[in-house]
């Protein structure tokens, strides 16, 4: 076997090995963030189907901003937000795991007592947590640990909306507007498919919606 044949080789190998440990790794973060996401898709819709048969819930708005905050500062996570999450792709900056319970708290408390909170932001935050702290449990050097937090934000979001190529580029977009990162190509598809086959063997109520006749004839008159 000359050098250029064992050359070959061993990049091939390389090449199968990165598939093997993305595989592994994705598909655990997607399981993870798969099964915590649909708790919290869940939580959100029954708490916002309480609070719209219960609306004397709204009075204890207060009082739940109160508890929120205390939570935050017990935790240790007030102040930290999308833009950490982004800082932790591009800089490699530490999340703390209890900014998971932080949110998922927070965020469903809020809907609860009809405090204005969107799911978006909610959703980015619990999965980029959650992909860097397995990335770190799975020894990943700083580079791959980068990648398996944009990994565990395309999974959580791909459970909690029921769109699993959207949640897949849009986290590989947000580190930098406009451009791809596509070395986390693969491990953001793959997570994001694992959790969203997970929350739809679950039920998860996804929103479906639908496009008129109305509007696809409108369209059609304008084009």
């Amino acid at each position: 076997m000359n050098k250029r044949t064992k050359t070959a080789l061993r990049r091939w190998c390389l090449y199968g090995w990165t598939l093997a440990k993305w595989t592994m790794a994705a598909s655990a973060i997607g399981v993870v963030c798969g099964l915590i996401g649909t708790m919290f898709h869940f939580g959100v819709h029954e708490v916002t189907a309480f609070r719209g048969t219960h609306p004397w819930v709204l009075y204890l708005l207060p009082l739940a901003g109160f508890v929120i905050v205390s939570f935050y500062k017990l935790t240790e996570t007030d102040g930290l937000g999308t833009d950490d999450i982004i800082d932790a792709v591009h800089e490699g900056k530490r999340l703390p795991i209890l900014l998971l319970p932080a949110i998922f708290f927070g965020t469903v408390l809020t809907h609860l007592c009809g405090g204005s909170a969107g799911r978006e932001g909610a959703a980015l935050q619990m999965g980029g947590t959650i992909g860097q702290c397995m990335g770190r449990t799975f020894r990943l050097d700083d580079r791959d640990l980068r990648v398996a937090t944009l990994a565990g934000m395309a999974a959580f979001f791909s459970a909690l909306f029921g769109t699993p190529m959207a949640a897949a580029f849009l986290a590989m977009e947000i580190a930098s507007i406009g451009i791809m990162y596509y070395a986390a190509l693969v491990p953001c598809i793959w997570a994001s498919l694992t959790a969203y086959m997970l929350a739809k063997a679950f039920h998860a109520p996804f929103e479906n919606l639908a496009i008129s006749s109305d509007v696809t004839s409108n369209l059609g008159g304008s084009a």
